[in-house]
C-alpha cells in the first residue's frame, strides 16, 4: 500500500472515531418532584453519560455513578430521601452550570 492509500484509510477511519464518540448536545435532564422521579431522573442522567457529572464529586454522587448498572437502582432505593434529593439537586445545579457555560452567545 502506498502512503496516500494509507493516509485516506487513517482519515476515513478517524471520522468514524469522532462519529461515534460526538456528544449529544440535545440532552435534557429530567425534572422530578419526589424520591421516585428523582430516582429515574439520576438513572436517566448517568445513563447518558453526560460530561457534567465529572463535576458531581458527592460521596453518594461518586458511589451512584461508579457502581454496575444493575446495582445503581437498587442502591438508590436503598438511600433515605433526603440523600436521594440532594443527590438530584447536586446533578441538576452541574447540568444548569454545564449548559450556561457552553451555551452559544
Amino acid at each position: 500500500m502506498n502512503l496516500n492509500k494509507l493516509v485516506e484509510i487513517a482519515e476515513k477511519n478517524g471520522k468514524q472515531y469522532v462519529k461515534k464518540r460526538k456528544m449529544k448536545y440535545d440532552y435534557k435532564m429530567l425534572e422530578a418532584t419526589n424520591k421516585d422521579e428523582a430516582i429515574v431522573s439520576i438513572l436517566d442522567a448517568v445513563k447518558h453519560n453526560a460530561v457534567w457529572l465529572n463535576k458531581c464529586q458527592s460521596y453518594v454522587a461518586r458511589t451512584t455513578i461508579g457502581l454496575k448498572t444493575e446495582l445503581k437502582q437498587k442502591f438508590l432505593d436503598l438511600l433515605p430521601e433526603k440523600d436521594v434529593i440532594d443527590l438530584f439537586v447536586e446533578l441538576k445545579t452541574e447540568y444548569y452550570n454545564y449548559k450556561d457555560n457552553t451555551r452559544w452567545a
